[in-house]
């Protein structure tokens, strides 16, 4: 029977084998194909890109097996391991073939001092067409993807507020210009019976642009339901001839308005159109007539006018 001591013997005997193997085969030279990040440089002022730049390309380099070693443990440390593309002389759009652009210009391949690594070529992509657009910036409106749930007996008065109501955003001009507005994340609010304010995160609507800030404080102005009369509102008759004397008997209405308890007491007399069309609805055989109702869109509903049919009084003139 083999014995623990024969068996920690072995082990160390492999081990010592192994690191032995190991310090020859890594002297060894070999080409290996890896994903090395690419950086695009010196992008002239006002200008920035159409399209997408890869954030990487394959290459083959060529070095010894320890050099290989080292950069797969390590490569996340390495500030010079990239492949570079010089910008400087583009204004519009180029089509950069990778190899002889980097034969050509080998410092544009950087890698780390301290291995032994050369390159080869590139193995993908082959080309990178590189399209730029002016810079532009401009300021767009956010829209609600927020869903709120009021408790019943409750509504919310007007639209969702932000702060700030919009974004700067920049980017190709020619994305930018298609952009009408920003949206925010999605997110549902439950129980709601009071004021709220919360903050969410916008939605980026193309990975070409930026914008700020990128959240923003909203508000849900909630309220109780509640009612309200409203007195003397002056009734607007329309389209009345020049040739006759025409009244509206009586001249003012009431009603009651429904909407948020804070709200209705802010409606005056005059946020209320009551309206009769002399051109559309008057007939000679007809006395009295219902007027068009028209109540600000915050509102609920309206309901008891007062009184419910208006008399409309043609008196001709004599000369």
């Amino acid at each position: 029977m083999i014995n623990s001591l024969s068996i920690k013997r072995l082990v160390t005997a492999f081990l010592i084998a192994f690191v032995f193997w190991f310090f020859i085969k890594s002297e060894d030279n070999y080409s290996v194909n890896l994903r090395i990040p690419l950086e695009a440089r010196n992008l002239q002022e006002q200008k920035t890109y159409k399209e997408e730049v890869p954030e990487s390309i394959i290459v083959t380099l060529k070095g010894s097996g320890r050099s290989f070693i080292w950069l797969s443990l390590f490569k996340n440390f390495y500030d010079d391991f990239k492949a570079v593309i010089d910008l400087s002389s583009i204004s519009d759009e180029y089509n950069f073939e990778l190899n002889s652009y980097y034969k050509q210009n080998p410092e544009k391949i950087v890698l780390p001092q301290s291995l032994s690594l050369e390159f080869v070529e590139v193995i993908s992509p082959r080309q990178i067409e590189i399209n730029l657009d002016r810079y532009l910036v401009k300021k767009i409106p956010i829209k609600s993807n927020i869903i709120p749930i009021i408790i019943p007996g409750n509504i919310i008065v007007g639209e969702i507020q932000f702060n700030p109501d919009s974004v700067s955003m920049g980017g190709p001009e020619e994305v930018v210009n298609l952009i009408s507005h920003i949206e925010t994340f999605q997110d549902t609010i439950d129980n709601l019976d009071r004021e709220f304010v919360g903050e969410i995160q916008l939605s980026s609507p193309d990975k070409l642009v930026d914008f700020s800030p990128k959240r923003v404080n909203y508000k849900f102005d909630i309220q109780p339901i509640s009612e309200t009369i409203v007195s003397g509102i002056p009734v607007q008759l329309k389209n009345k001839p020049t040739d006759v004397n025409v009244f509206v008997n009586p001249s003012t209405v009431s009603l009651t308005i429904v909407g948020g308890l804070n709200q209705i007491t802010r409606i005056l007399p005059s946020d209320i159109q009551v309206i009769i069309d002399f051109e559309k609805d008057w007939k000679a055989d007809k006395q009295f007539y219902s007027p068009e109702i028209i109540i600000p869109k915050s509102l609920i509903e309206w309901k008891n006018l007062s009184p419910n049919n208006l008399e409309i009084l043609v008196i001709k003139e004599i000369n």
